[in-house]
Order: C-alpha cells, then sequence, then structure tokens
C-alpha cells in the first residue's frame, strides 16, 4: 500500500501565454460552474475557506478531487496545514455563503453555521451544502498562479434535499441547475 501520510508536491514550469489573458477570462465566463466553498482548519484550529469553482471529480478508482486554488489565497495554507479539505456544493439559493467565502473577510463563519465533517473534523457547510466530499490532501502541485490540490476522498454525502439543485455560476451571475433543465430526451 503506497504511504499517502506526505502529499505529493511539485511545481509545473509555465511557458508563455497564448492568448491574452481578457481573451481567456471572457471564454471562461461561458463555462458554467457548479460553485463550491473549500474549507480546513488553520494552525490555531480557526475554520478557513473559499468559494471554488474550479473543482471536479478526479478519478473513481479510487476516489478522488481535484481543486484549483490560488497561491495568494489565505486559505491554501490553512488546507496544507491540516492535510486535507471539505468541498461543499452550495445548494441553490446560497448566493450569500458564496460570496462571504469569495470575499476577503476574515471571519468569514462568524455568522454561518458549520459543523465538523463526520470524516475528518474539518468544517462541513451542512445547512448550505447540497452536497460535500471530505478529502485527505495527497498531491500539491504548484501551476502559474494557482496549485492544483488532489485530495483522496475519504467521506461523502448528500446533506439536502436534492430538488433545490446545485447553485452554478456563469457569466457572472448565479443560477440554479434543476433536474427539469435536462430536457425530455435524458434519463434521470
Amino acid at each position: 500500500m503506497d504511504d499517502w501520510s506526505v502529499p505529493f508536491r511539485t511545481t509545473i514550469r509555465m511557458p508563455e501565454p497564448g492568448v491574452a489573458r481578457e481573451q481567456f477570462r471572457g471564454v471562461m465566463r461561458m463555462f458554467p460552474s457548479a460553485v463550491s466553498v473549500v474549507t480546513a482548519l488553520d494552525a490555531r484550529a480557526v475554520p478557513r475557506g473559499l468559494t471554488c469553482s474550479a473543482v471536479t471529480s478526479l478519478s473513481m478508482d479510487p476516489p478522488t478531487m481535484l481543486v484549483c486554488v490560488n497561491q495568494a489565497n489565505g486559505s491554501l495554507s490553512a488546507i496544507r496545514g491540516s492535510g486535507g479539505f471539505v468541498v461543499n456544493l452550495l445548494r441553490a439559493g446560497s448566493e450569500a455563503v458564496s460570496d462571504v467565502f469569495a470575499s476577503a473577510s476574515a471571519d468569514k463563519f462568524g455568522a454561518l453555521a458549520w459543523r465538523p465533517s463526520p470524516g475528518s473534523g474539518l468544517p462541513w457547510l451542512a445547512e448550505d451544502a447540497l452536497a460535500f466530499v471530505d478529502c485527505r490532501l495527497i498531491a500539491d502541485v504548484a501551476a502559474g498562479s494557482h496549485a492544483i490540490l488532489v485530495g483522496l476522498v475519504t467521506h461523502g454525502d448528500l446533506t439536502s434535499a436534492t430538488e433545490d439543485g446545485p447553485m452554478v455560476y456563469w457569466g457572472q451571475q448565479y443560477g440554479c441547475w434543476h433536474a427539469n433543465h435536462l430536457g425530455p430526451d435524458v434519463a434521470t
């Protein structure tokens, strides 16, 4: 069995960009993304977190998640220090929660209900998350302005009625994805 106690760390040497930054930003605005809050505890056991749309499953065998965090974000050191993170997929109607975690506020958890996740004890937004996954950090790759974090999923579950649907972000606006948006040809 592999020893995952120390995350794999490396840096990718980035080439010169092939497209202008603003052009790339405009194109990326057209990619709809689920809105998640990624949480951890810092060295003093203070909860930290950030709104993140750069989240995806990486593998089913073993179950792993990939999260991209800006190197300048203060929550990154909490994730690294705690050795893991929780991805809280926000349910529809959680715009205020997303905005707080996207801000530079030092007290993002002040007016928010949270509890320790069942797996790691890291912050879980049970009232605002449609689903969550608890991850142990197994790889940390520096790539340009961001760190690509790979987490081994140790626990996860649905936490809210699924008819709420997930909150999405597209074209610089929040929205909601409901099953009835799938159309008549898609089996649910």
